[in-house]
């Protein structure tokens, strides 16, 4: 096995992006981080590249400090000895890795063959299914309204912003970067509330990551309060039915492992796991 390295996001997606569509949804990290690079190209420490065996791939990789190295496993044979290769080659480059995002023995196998080189321990910090949905399932959601987040509401979606990061990334995220955020998402009209005819706006999507042909639905935050009344479940079927109607083949969302009533409810409305993810962090080990 040998790694191809790229420094231009544009030639590797020139070679790989008709692999990354194939699974869109499952491989939207590497390809949207690809997407992004290509038209900032030189603004990032950033390399992309493959993981070959008989100059067939085997993983695509990207990483871009300080974010995680981002995996993506182009067959189900040989990735344990690729992501071991891949390890291995990181370190002989002096490539510095802040985390990894991969299928899990994906991660298991690159970790402990990096920490051999490198004096480092790392932690499970998520573990997420991938869910798809391509034909929504009709079904009587919860009664409310459904409607796009309205300018003078920006304060409320960067409060959730925030709470979101902290519950379900264990991010913490900065008052002002969340409000500058979210003026612009509304604008853009990407903010979907559910409103409850008594106890006002009880939820909120964001459907945030353009992709080729689907929409990333992200920010799924219902306050404490109000969760288990069917709330999130009604707005994500809104939001993805309009998204679908829209032209986009397809909706994904990212859901805790954790979390198996939420990813009951996305399943009613048509969702479907496709695949899943783990996130490690990388903790260096202080010398005593």
């Amino acid at each position: 096995m040998l790694v191809k390295e790229y420094n231009i996001a544009r030639t590797f997606l020139e070679e790989y992006e008709k692999i990354l569509l194939e699974q869109e949804s499952v491989s939207q990290l590497l390809l949207y981080t690809a997407y992004s690079n290509s038209k900032n190209e030189g603004k990032d420490q950033a390399i992309f590249g493959a993981v070959l065996e008989d100059q067939s791939a085997v993983l695509l990789f990207c990483n871009v400090a300080p974010y995680d190295l981002v995996i993506y496993a182009v067959r189900t044979d040989s990735v344990i000895q690729a992501a071991v290769v891949l390890a291995d080659f990181l370190e002989d480059s002096h490539i510095t890795v802040y985390g990894i995002v991969a299928i899990h023995e994906i991660c298991q196998s690159f970790i402990e063959q990096y920490k051999k080189h490198v004096n480092c321990s790392f932690v499970e910090k998520l573990s997420m299914d991938i869910m798809e949905i391509r034909k929504i399932q009709e079904v009587k959601p919860v009664e409310g309204v459904y409607r796009l987040a309205r300018r003078e509401e920006a304060k409320l979606v960067a409060e959730w912003m925030i709470e979101f990061q902290l519950e379900a990334l264990a991010n913490e995220m900065d008052y002002e970067a969340a409000l500058k955020k979210a003026v612009k998402q509304i604008e853009e009209r990407k903010i979907h509330f559910y409103e409850d005819t008594e106890e006002g706006i009880v939820t909120m999507a964001v459907a945030a990551r353009k992709l080729a042909h689907g929409v990333t639905i992200t920010y799924i935050y219902t306050p404490e309060i109000n969760r288990g009344k069917g709330y999130a479940a009604a707005n994500i079927y809104y939001v993805s039915k309009e998204l679908l109607e829209q032209g986009n083949e397809f909706c994904t969302l990212f859901v805790d492992k954790k979390n198996p009533l939420s990813t009951r409810a996305y399943e009613k409305v048509g969702y479907k796991i496709v695949g899943d993810c783990y996130e490690y962090k990388v903790v260096p080990v202080l010398p005593s």
